[in-house]
Parts: C-alpha cells; structure tokens; sequence
C-alpha cells in the first residue's frame, strides 16, 4: 500500500497531460539524447520550458535521476540537446520528457501536497512500540538515522544493524544486531534528560535478547556515573530470552546513587566472533507515567486511542482502552492515570499528515514512498496539480495565459472536491473522555 515518489511522479504528468516516456536507441553523449522515436515529433515540440529526466541508470555511471534542460530536437536523427548529464546516457536508459514543469518541480508539489491533503488522506498511525511505566526513549529500538546508527542509542565499539527479519525482533517491527567487535549500545542522560529523575529510585532494566555465543550479551546499569552494576549473560543458545523480562536472568536491578554524574543503561555484546540481537528494552520503577510520544508522527501529539495488553504479550484477550489520559501536546507527552499498570506494551492509534519516506526519515528522494495506493494516490495528485497551477505558474505567465492557468485552478479545484467526496479516508474513532 505504498507508492513511491518516482511513480506519483509519473501518474501526476499523466494526469496533467504532461507525460513523454521512452528508450533510447542511440549511443549519444553527455549533452544529447537519441531516440528514434522522437523522428515523429516536430522540432518546435521543444520549447523553453522542457525537461529530460533519465529514470534508468546509465551503464557504469551514476547518472540516475538526472533532469536536464533541453535546448532542441532535431528530428532527423531523434536527438534531443541538453545541458551536460552526469555521464552519456547512452543506449537502452529509460527516460522521460517534461514541457510542463520540471521534475523537481512535480517532486516538490507533490510533497507540499502530503500535508496539503490533511485530513481527507492521511498517514494511519498504529504504534506499539510503547510500554507503560518505561524509562526509556525508543526501548523498542524503532528509530534509526541508518541501517546501521540507532537515533536514541549510541554503540561504542560495537557494531550495529537494524534489523527487520522474524524470527529476530520481538517488540514493534525492529531490533539491534550486535556484532563484529566487542562493545555496548547505551542510554544516558545526554541522550534523554528524562533519566535524571531516577536518581536514588530503585530500578529494574530488562529486555528481550538472542545470542549465539555464551558469556556475550548482558544488560548493565552505570548508577553513579562511574560504576556498573551487571545481570547475568544470555545462555548463548541461539533462542530468544522469555517473553515475560522478569521470568529468567535478562535483567538487572539496582538502586541509582542519589547524586550520580550520569545514570547510564547499556547492552553488552562481549564476544567479538558472537552475534547478539536485542529488542524490548525497558527501565521500570517508581512513578513513570509520562510517556514520550512527540516522534510517532501523530496530529497535535494526540492519539485517538491508547489502549494497554491485559497480560504481556497476551494475543487471547482483547486490549483495554485507557481513559482519563492527560497530554502535553507542545512537548509531546502523555500521563497515564495512576490506575494504570506498569511494565505492559500499548498501542497506540491516531492520524498524522502524510509524507514520503525513505528508510522511516523523511526524504525528497525519488525511490521514497508514501503510505497511499489509488484511490487516495488520486486526491494527492489532483492537490499537487492545484499547487503546480497556483503558486508555480500564476506569477510567471502573461495575462493570456494567467486566463487559461485560472481555468485549469478551477477545475482542478472542482475535480479535489470530487475526489475527497469519493475517496477520502475515515478518521478512527476517538476515545469521548481523555479527562
């Protein structure tokens, strides 16, 4: 159910009557594009305003996603002149024309539109990366800046991957493996200031971990700044530790100094030749409450609903909605009531504005997606075309083509309205009482 921006891209011109895709059938150079196919257009069909945009990688060379202004066509051979591509594009490269609008500027409406479109498409949020009464930022180890660089953790020494195959994460759809060198992943105040509130509480730090290799991967809690204090090691037999954190030896449990320069809370991956893999972090003791929730993309920091498993990890029984929950929405955070257990996995319901992703960050790259499919693909279009029309071109045409622009804004305009009437998505039900 995603598109990427490469393909709304294509659908976009389609829709706009600005859409020109072929082969070339010629060798070419850096500044000329040859296709045979382009013999049955006139030379005037390349005006002042025309784009080619190379959708296939140039063998040997890195030249994908080039975009070019194109200067003439000179039908008796199909060779269109440009400005220099990043290497000739040679024989048999996919290609697209655009007299329109630029590439990038269909790429940059399209985004606009993202947000645009809210609420009448949206991004549908279901999260259960989340714990109740958990210490930590992102224990379920679901943000990445990389494949290879978690957002809220740091490595030292360690090498470290995400990872996305079953049967090697247990909480959301992410884990961390650990391997190549001896070292630790860690948690400390610097990273999230949270933290320094469990200083002089007693505190238990447990999560779900694999391993290969004995005496390799262990959980340590650095409680003074200085000193660490250590669980025992995973067995080493390839399997994965209980479901319940608390049921076997993955955990440590200390008390923090009541004045600690740091509080710091880290996995080890001992054993260089091992492979560890980690997943379902938490640090539960007194209080904690507040949960951090302003990096799940929801609306207002607001979810519709939150709901809490009725045993860890139950799949039997249904999962109970929570009630009377207080938000910081400018922070980010939400106040479970006091009624609510500790050390059980939520989930997390609402809407957020739509965006195109590569790798879960944000990003104008052609290959990144976006969480709709047709219909809804529609409605993103036809709002992109509205901002192609009105903020592109109004301001650069003359008043006879400012006349014919002004009729296409309106219908297009019409033609959204259509469209949201149509396929417009249903936003969840929200819970009536937060309190």
């Amino acid at each position: 159910m995603t598109t990427s921006l490469l393909v709304a891209e294509a659908e976009l011109s389609r829709q706009l009557g600005d859409y020109w895709s072929s082969t070339t059938d010629g060798a070419g150079s850096s500044t000329t594009l040859v296709d045979s196919a382009l013999m049955a257009k006139a030379n005037d069909w390349i005006t002042d305003n025309c784009w080619a945009f190379l959708i296939e990688e140039p063998a040997g060379a890195a030249a994908i996603y080039d975009e070019r202004k194109i200067s003439s066509l000179d039908n008796t051979s199909g060779t269109l002149t440009t400005l220099a591509f990043g290497a000739a594009p040679g024989t048999g490269i996919d290609y697209e024309v655009h007299r329109m609008f630029s590439p990038s500027e269909k790429r940059r409406a399209l985004i606009y539109a993202c947000r645009a479109s809210f609420p009448h498409i949206v991004e549908e949020i279901r999260d259960q990366s989340l714990v109740s009464g958990n210490w930590l930022k992102d224990g379920s180890l679901e943000k990445w800046t990389s494949s290879s660089a978690l957002t809220y953790w740091t490595a030292s020494a360690v090498t470290v991957a995400q990872t996305t195959t079953l049967p090697y994460y247990k909480h959301g759809s992410t884990s961390a493996k650990l391997d190549t060198a001896a070292g630790f992943i860690y948690q400390d105040i610097a990273l999230w200031g949270d933290l320094q509130r469990l200083a002089g509480k007693t505190v238990t730090f447990s999560g779900q971990g694999w391993c290969d290799t004995a005496s390799c991967l262990r959980l340590a809690i650095l409680y003074d700044g200085t000193n660490l204090t250590y669980s025992d090691y995973h067995d080493g037999d390839s399997a994965w530790t209980e479901d319940e954190p608390n049921d076997d030896s993955f955990y440590v449990q200390y008390t923090i100094d009541d004045n600690p320069t740091d509080i710091e809370f880290r996995v080890y991956h001992a054993v260089a030749a091992g492979t560890s893999y980690v997943d379902d972090l938490r640090v539960t003791g007194p209080d904690g409450n507040r949960i951090y929730l302003g990096d799940k993309g929801l609306f207002r920091n607001t979810p519709h609903q939150v709901l809490i498993e009725p045993n860890n990890y139950s799949s039997k029984e249904p999962w109970t909605l929570i009630h009377n929950i207080t938000f910081d929405r400018q922070n980010g955070y939400m106040y479970l009531p006091d009624s609510v257990s500790k050390d059980y996995r939520l989930r997390v319901l609402g809407i957020g504005y739509l965006d195109f992703l590569a790798s879960g960050v944000s990003s104008t790259a052609w290959t990144a997606t976006v969480d709709i499919d047709q219909p809804q693909l529609d409605i993103l279009i036809a709002q992109a075309i509205l901002y192609l029309y009105t903020e592109m071109s109004m301001p650069n045409f003359s008043v006879g083509d400012r006349s014919q622009y002004q009729n296409m804004i309106g219908f297009w305009k019409q033609e959204l309205r259509e469209r949201v009437g149509k396929y417009g998505m249903e936003v969840p039900s929200a819970t009536s009482s937060w309190g």
